[in-house]
């Protein structure tokens, strides 16, 4: 099975100091986002989104969301894994893209985002 990365995700209670910092550092610049049901942005070089910002105003300060790799990989082949590592998960779709998306509570704390374009239903 193949992975590659796909993006970092940050939770933050305001998108816009991140984005700046991003655009300063890298030269990533603001793009189209999927319509979730929830505000943020998404960060582009060369066409690839690879910064994803949930904006949750509750929060204080700006944290690490997640982390996520994508694969061709048959949906039923990564969700069989997934649920034989007995790893907390929760499964879900980007709105209008297919892509479904696995999210995976590591050790640790940190959430692994694996995205998959197959069905899994």
């Amino acid at each position: 099975m193949t992975w590659h990365f796909d993006h970092l995700a940050f939770n933050a209670p305001d998108g816009q100091p991140i984005q700046d910092a991003f655009n300063v550092l890298l030269g990533l610049t603001p793009g189209r986002r999927p319509p979730f049901p929830f505000p943020g942005r998404w960060l582009y070089q060369d066409g690839e989104a690879l910064v994803h910002v949930i904006e949750q105003p509750a929060l204080d300060e700006a944290a690490l969301s997640h982390i996520a790799f994508r694969t061709d990989e048959d949906a039923a082949v990564v969700l069989k894994r997934v649920q034989g590592s007995g790893l907390p998960y929760q499964v879900g779709q980007v709105p209008e893209d297919g892509i479904w998306q696995i999210f995976v509570q590591m050790p640790g704390g940190v959430v692994l985002e694996l995205d998959v374009k197959t069905s899994i239903l």
